[in-house]
């Protein structure tokens, strides 16, 4: 799809059956991932890895709900709730902490606990303060039934590291998810997908950590380095690959994230990918969110989902 297209269909009447079919496209390809995860015998882990603002977990969350289509229980779990927090976390060259490295996951908690799930036990359900950067046990508890499965969601879900003495007792299935397919700009060459993640995040940081457009933009070098360091090797263990991009997200987007980059052109005139955002924006006609489904992956960025995160 190029922009002219997408401008055309999002001025149209039938812009609301247009992200009802994106959006059911999506749940068809989940579907076939649940299908095909039921199908291997002893599955009880579920690795969901990708790169920041992939859509890693709404796509975990959703599958959830398509494995327990499949009469399969189906938990899910974040590795950020099993971040060790600033007081354990490592540093990197220059000593600021290194968020994206797999030490600042407590991998042997991890384990411990994912092997007493496995043993029918329930355990404390882990959650993370981002505001306080510190972790700490929920009252409620966590368990799934026999025969249940994990669905594990993080940056560094396919890293073999991760829980590899947990991995190797119990069976798995390994997802990728990438923002893959996007529409082509300006009639020459498709939007690369991470500078549709970077539009994610620019947003998602503006809506819930009340960051300015220039601190996201600031800190992706330093993401997209560890995304090469702490992802990408492991990206050919996946067994499944779910495409996360929406046809119709610019339009959604646009709204929000024009905004916050005007405000970073005007302190930071000379910074270029701003510029070049804004350029690609200008291009596009914003629509309302209204249309937008509350389990959608775009609702894990502007708010308003129905799912808890």
């Amino acid at each position: 799809m190029t922009i002219e297209e997408l401008n055309a269909v999002s001025a149209s009447p039938g812009f609301d059956d247009f992200v009802r079919v994106c959006e059911a496209r999506q749940t068809k390809a989940l579907s076939k991932i649940a299908d095909a995860i039921a199908k291997r015998k002893g599955t009880r882990l579920v690795f969901v890895a990708g790169g920041s603002s992939a859509g890693k977990t709404t796509s975990a969350k959703r599958l959830c709900i398509q494995l327990m289509v499949n009469s399969i229980d189906a938990t899910y779990l974040s590795t950020d709730d099993y971040f060790v927090g600033d007081a354990r976390n490592p540093r990197d060259e220059n000593g600021e902490f290194d968020y994206e490295s797999i030490e600042c996951v407590d991998r042997p908690l991890l384990a411990e606990r994912l092997t007493a799930i496995f043993e029918g036990r329930k355990v404390p359900r882990r959650k993370f303060d981002f505001i306080a950067h510190a972790p700490y046990d929920s009252d409620e508890k966590m368990g799934i039934g026999k025969n249940g499965i994990v669905v594990i969601e993080g940056l560094h879900a396919l890293n073999p590291d991760l829980v590899k003495g947990v991995a190797n007792r119990f069976g798995s299935f390994g997802v990728f998810v990438e923002p893959v397919s996007q529409p082509i700009i300006f009639g020459v060459t498709r939007l690369p997908s991470q500078d549709a993640r970077l539009l994610r995040r620019i947003v998602r940081d503006g809506q819930f950590r009340k960051m300015t457009a220039g601190e996201t933009l600031a800190m992706w070098p330093k993401v997209l380095a560890g995304e090469k360091k702490w992802i990408l090797p492991f990206k050919d263990r996946a067994d499944a690959t779910f495409d996360s991009s929406l046809p119709y997200e610019l339009c959604i987007l646009k709204p929000y994230a024009e905004g916050l980059l005007a405000k970073e052109r005007l302190r930071n005139p000379g910074e270029i990918k701003s510029a070049q955002l804004l350029r690609l924006l200008e291009a596009v006609k914003g629509a309302s969110s209204v249309a937008v489904p509350g389990d959608s992956i775009i609702r894990e960025t502007i708010g308003g989902s129905q799912l808890e995160y």
